[in-house]
């Protein structure tokens, strides 16, 4: 009999790896029958699209009818999704690919978190997310260098060990039996069940400029690398850096709590990653480029810690919240390889990591006047 948190951990760490062997192989393949700067926003955008919209669906359903079964269908689905890449031979083929994907994915990210954090305490909780992050953002380290190192011996290799990967999944949730242990008591913490409902909004600003970052990172960093003359296995190695520096940065905040209801550390971060864009937009050799990216791994560290544990520090079932945490995410997804896909095409490759400085920049600010105007309502309030 195994623990929930472990079966849960394992889980996360296999479907990020499935997605990061996607996310190198599918730009890749893509390139390979003919696509564009346009043509990889566009399908980056399609995947989004249907994960941000599913996730607002999904989450709250999975409060319903249950958090197993539903990741079970879920995963089985991804399985087939991936057989489904090694029969592309066109580019729309890829669009239904995508949607299916990110539809198939909303079912299953808002209620494994939800399951996670349900019935745990402040400090618990902490705990428990700081190693579910560790766990997914190890397979995003292991997927992209994996999908670098396969992808020359053929995309079949890429795809086909994706799909046995994802099999896996709905086997360990059909056939493992779980020890799941009694609910805590959390009702003492109103204090900071009330500075968590001040913060998570915050958060979740947070949260969507760091994925609209990242998400053109995904979406248009390889074919910008691979126009420069890069190799598909320094181009995996380049894009696993994030996944190295997140992991580390999950581990060290998982330690701490004081990072908890204060703006400084959250904004502080957001700033040096807006600096590490820049390094991508006017930088010229792998050295400087590994530099920004590895800066992004701190920045998804803190945003997506952040939004998860405040939208899991509460009461009430998580489900509608992680729908909401999840569907953030994908809508950073969706609109930084759309609108930094029309730029590189008209203005330059350069031009979207410019872009996602600036809108991370602008979060910042728009977090700061959240954050005053949150605690003014909250003095005025008798």
């Amino acid at each position: 009999m195994l623990k929930k948190e472990t079966l849960l951990y394992l889980l996360g760490f296999a479907m990020d790896a499935c997605a990061g062997l996607a996310g190198l192989g599918v730009p890749l393949l893509a390139m390979s029958i003919g696509a564009d700067y346009g043509d990889l926003g566009a399908i980056g955008a399609t995947g989004s699209l249907a994960y941000s919209l599913g996730c607002f669906f999904n989450g709250p359903l999975a409060d319903r009818i249950g958090y197993r079964r539903m990741m079970t269908l879920c995963s089985l689905g991804t399985a087939l999704v991936f057989c489904a890449y090694l029969a592309v031979g066109q580019l729309w083929h890829l669009f239904v690919i995508a949607g299916a994907n990110g539809l198939l994915n909303s079912g299953f990210w808002p209620p494994l978190q939800a399951w996670l954090g349900r019935g745990k305490g402040r400090r618990p909780l902490l705990q428990a997310v700081g190693r579910f992050n560790v766990a997914w953002s190890l397979g995003f380290l292991v997927g992209p260098a994996l999908a670098g190192t396969l992808y020359p011996q053929g995309v079949a290799y890429v795809f086909g060990v994706g799909a046995a990967l994802a099999a896996l999944l709905p086997l360990g949730l059909l056939l493992v039996r779980l020890r799941e242990p009694a609910p805590e008591e959390i009702q003492a913490e109103t204090a900071t069940l009330a500075a968590a409902r001040l913060f998570l909004p915050i958060a979740w600003v947070a949260n969507f400029s760091t994925f609209f970052a990242n998400g053109t990172i995904r979406a248009l960093f390889p074919k910008f690398a691979t126009d420069l003359g890069m190799t598909p296995g320094l181009l995996g190695w380049l894009i696993a850096l994030i996944g190295l520096t997140q992991t580390t940065a999950f581990l060290l905040i998982s330690r701490t709590d004081r990072w908890q209801f204060r703006l400084g550390p959250l904004a502080g971060i957001q700033l040096l990653a807006a600096a590490g864009l820049c390094l991508l937009t006017f930088g010229q050799s792998p050295a400087t480029f590994a530099l920004g990216l590895l800066i992004q791994g701190i920045l998804v560290a803190a945003t997506f810690t952040a939004s998860i544990f405040y939208s899991l520090h509460s009461e009430s079932p998580g489900g509608r919240r992680t729908g909401i945490h999840e569907g953030i995410v994908g809508s950073g997804f969706l609109v930084g390889p759309l609108a930094g896909g029309l730029l590189a095409e008209h203005i330059g490759p350069r031009a979207p990591y410019l872009l996602a400085s600036a809108v991370i920049l602008a979060a910042v600010l728009l977090q700061v006047f959240m954050l005053r105007r949150g605690r003014n309502s909250a003095a005025a309030t008798p």
